[in-house]
């Protein structure tokens, strides 16, 4: 069985747990407000990088390698956050939200530790054991800004979700709201003390596949559920289409480039 609850900063270090539901409270208060993020993860981080005076480059691809979720680097003062799109779009969401709480961690705290390995680890100074920690905190952050507390108590008061009665199709209409992923939604609901631990196990248990075909059924979540196989590489099409335009570069150097650009998708597609 996923050992989700196992695996959990709530369960694993309550004290950590609390620490990060304040970094994220506070990250909401001052650029977020109110609002239900979803999808806007995205331009959430564009403008908060921005802020920070650099500059951000989302990278979306259908990578072959289907263990790979995302990671972020930093090159030439320039970050970069790559996702792999053969996810379903709320587990890409929830993926980026995940990264963010890396970059979050390195500009808040400027960390001379953090360098150009992965998700902004330091393999030379991160353990094994640091890392995975790490990580916990990172799904934890993603699931609190992603799905605060007071916002899913009023969802909850709106959609008339009972916590007494709470069955598989609220999580569904929370998924929906929230445009989180199934388990990191029965995550929240355990977090926030609106299940116990038994039922959480109890939903832990509901397959994938069954939670799909739900969806599919009812129709809740269903635009979060879906794979979207985009692809995109930042603004390098977009600079490439401007020199194009201005002459900058000639016509055989930007023919050379974008041969170049279908020989990486070919090899991180596993096609070559």
């Amino acid at each position: 069985m996923f050992k989700a609850l196992e695996n959990s900063l709530f369960v694993v270090d309550r004290k950590r747990y609390e620490l990060v539901r304040q970094r994220a409270n506070a990250f909401n208060s001052n650029y977020t407000g109110s609002n239900i993020i979803q999808d806007d993860i995205f331009h959430i981080m564009e403008n908060y990088v921005l802020q920070h005076g650099m500059q951000l480059e989302i990278f979306r691809y259908p990578f072959g390698d289907a263990d790979f979720c995302a990671c972020t680097f930093i090159r030439s003062g320039r970050v970069f956050v790559v996702i792999n799109t053969t996810m379903t779009i709320s587990k890409q969401i929830f993926a980026a939200a995940h990264e963010f709480y890396h970059l979050y961690n390195y500009f808040e705290e400027y960390d001379p530790t953090y360098q150009q390995h992965g998700s902004i680890l330091d393999s030379a100074t991160m353990d094994e054991e640091t890392t995975k920690l790490e990580d916990m905190e990172a799904n934890a952050f993603a699931g609190l800004i992603l799905a605060p507390n007071r916002s899913i108590q009023e969802q909850m008061s709106i959609y008339h979700i009972r916590r007494d009665s709470i069955n598989s199709r609220d999580i569904l209409m929370l998924m929906e709201i929230y445009a989180i992923p199934y388990k990191a939604m029965v995550l929240r609901l355990f977090e926030d003390e609106i299940i116990d631990e038994e039922k959480a196990r109890e939903f832990f248990m509901i397959t994938e596949d069954l939670i799909l075909k739900q969806s599919s059924l009812t129709g809740r979540a269903k635009r979060w559920q879906r794979v979207d196989r985009d692809i995109s590489f930042g603004s390098l099409n977009e600079n490439m289409e401007r020199v194009s335009i201005l002459d900058a570069v000639d016509d055989e150097q930007i023919k050379q480039d974008s041969a170049r650009i279908k020989e990486i998708m070919d090899i991180i597609s596993g096609n070559s």
